[in-house]
């Protein structure tokens, strides 16, 4: 049988114990949210470098804005065009900021748009993106 001294002692020891579980706890809540942002955002910075695709597709423009809050990019939104086929397919892409001749590029986008013309457009797609890049 325990005395009251050693009974005292382990209810204190618990209470040391569950106080430390508790704060390691809320140490870990606190961070997680950190360690998913900070891993989501290396992950663009470092996917960015990695290329997933390249290749042609032929799209009807469809829409062309300049979008964002921090950092301005072009979007641009195409029609997929196959002929005998009754499906329509939505393609997104963006015109790379680092692009050397993004002017001309994105003013050919524009008067395919106002003219309705369908064009082929090479593409270059990332694993991973980082907004200022688009």
């Amino acid at each position: 049988m325990l005395s009251d001294v050693e009974k005292q002692h382990n209810r204190e020891s618990y209470r040391k114990r569950m106080a430390l579980r508790d704060k390691k706890l809320i140490i870990f809540l606190l961070a997680l949210p950190l360690l998913i942002f900070s891993g989501r955002f290396m992950w663009g910075v470092i996917g960015v470098n990695i290329p997933y695709s390249e290749g042609e597709r032929t799209v009807k423009i469809i829409k062309v804005a300049k979008t964002g809050v921090f950092w301005k990019t072009w979007e641009a939104e195409g029609v997929l065009t196959q002929d005998n086929f009754a499906v329509t397919y939505l393609w997104k892409f963006s015109v790379d900021n680092n692009e050397v001749d993004k002017e001309k590029l994105i003013n050919e986008i524009k008067t395919a748009f106002e003219n309705g013309q369908t064009v082929k457009i090479r593409y270059d797609q990332r694993v991973g993106s980082v907004p200022w890049r688009s």
